[in-house]
């Protein structure tokens, strides 16, 4: 695994943090758990199940130790496996779920735990806007399902920062994503990511 021997060997190596004005870019894989539990016309549609997730996004912040303030900008794809209409599961059909959230996060940073490696913890609020679309393929008149909805969000989130010089820094961590009620489904959405976090800290002379 070359991340955690990284994390584990690079520490002789590593810098101090520095405070002021930060930005990074993530991806990683997202989980997303059904969203969808509403009727068009004859056909009701539940238990919507996903696969190929993905998550992507950047943020840019203002480091101030212990704290970080940031604003977000996260885009979600997964790609549809199977979706159950009116109690029967379809496996004859295609679609997707994008979603693209806007965040305003704060966040704890924790004293190294190990030398140049410190944990944190993040909440945020902000709102999220939602697509989803589903094609069947099967023989009888059934319509294709295409919507989108908006809804208030909020977040989660947990890691490490491994600090490796004073101007970049590494985040792996775990962010849960979810919303009220999104109108156009009929229900809220979730969802799970896994993410490593490149970070590039702007002000070489203000020091933690």
């Amino acid at each position: 695994m070359i991340i955690p021997t990284l994390l584990l060997t690079a520490p002789t190596h590593a810098a101090t943090p520095i405070d002021g004005w930060y930005s990074n870019i993530f991806g990683g894989y997202a989980y997303v758990p059904d969203n969808i539990d509403t009727t068009r016309g004859q056909t009701t549609y539940t238990n919507a199940n996903y696969k190929s997730e993905y998550n992507a996004g950047g943020s840019f912040g203002f480091k101030s130790n212990p704290m970080r303030y940031e604003g977000q900008v996260t885009y979600l794809n997964a790609t549809l496996d199977h979706v159950y209409e009116n109690n029967i599961k379809q496996t004859q059909t295609s679609g997707h779920n994008n979603a693209v959230f806007g965040l305003v996060n704060v966040y704890y940073d924790f004293p190294d735990v190990i030398q140049t490696i410190s944990p944190f913890l993040g909440l945020g609020l902000g709102y999220g806007w939602i697509d989803m679309k589903i094609n069947n393929k099967r023989l009888i008149d059934v319509p294709n399902f295409n919507d989108a909805g908006s809804a208030f969000a909020y977040q989660g989130s947990a890691g490490l920062t491994f600090n490796f010089a004073e101007n970049y820094a590494l985040n792996i961590g775990y962010r849960y994503i979810g919303t009220n009620r999104v109108f156009a489904f009929d229900h809220i959405f979730q969802a799970h990511l896994a993410n490593i976090s490149a970070i590039y800290r702007y002000d070489e002379a203000r020091y933690k």
